[in-house]
């Protein structure tokens, strides 16, 4: 038992060691990833993941995301490969009102976003084919939402009525 109890302690020791070695890496990561930012905010108005995004084309399909009143919340614009969605822009969508980020951000993107990776993780997906998504705000107004890498018209009509539902929600707790 005290053989057992030694290694154990020295297991322990070693784990705190590279606790405390990855910690300092990730934060020498963010203050290398902050410079950059700064660097590209400099350099260009735009974000880096602006700079990357898809341009419109003419494949490019529009959808309207309509409230069950008919009133227009946004839009969709369907690429080859993408996803963005566009409040009405006499709409203010505060990001922080809920159901945002509690149901669109954490019971549908992020989902999607791990379902991919684990197929991409077992081989049956191209880990360059993960779904990504990034919310462009200005302040903490919804711009809109850009979501990479979608191909499924499954998913096109899962992400359109998800949206749809949370705008909804969102706008009644605006007027509340």
């Amino acid at each position: 038992m005290a053989e057992e109890a030694k290694e154990l302690a020295e297991l322990k020791k070693y784990l705190e060691e590279r606790v405390t070695v990855l910690q300092r890496e990730l934060d020498a990561l963010r203050a290398l990833l902050k410079l950059v930012d700064e660097a590209l905010s400099k350099a260009s108005f735009k974000p880096a993941f602006e700079l990357l995004e898809p341009q419109p084309s003419a494949e490019e399909n529009v959808m309207l995301v309509a409230s069950r009143n008919g009133r227009v919340l946004g839009r969709m614009y369907v690429g080859p490969d993408y996803v963005r969605i566009e409040p009405s822009p006499e709409i203010a969508f505060d990001v922080n009102t809920p159901p945002f980020k509690a149901f669109f951000i954490d019971k549908v993107l992020e989902p999607m976003k791990a379902k991919d990776r684990e197929a991409a993780e077992k081989g049956l997906l191209d880990p360059d084919r993960v779904m990504d998504y990034y919310v462009h705000t200005e302040g903490d107004i919804l711009r809109y939402v850009l979501v990479k890498n979608v191909v499924d018209e499954r998913r096109v009509r899962e992400l359109r009525s998800a949206i749809r539902w949370t705008f909804e929600r969102m706008l009644e707790r605006m007027k509340r």
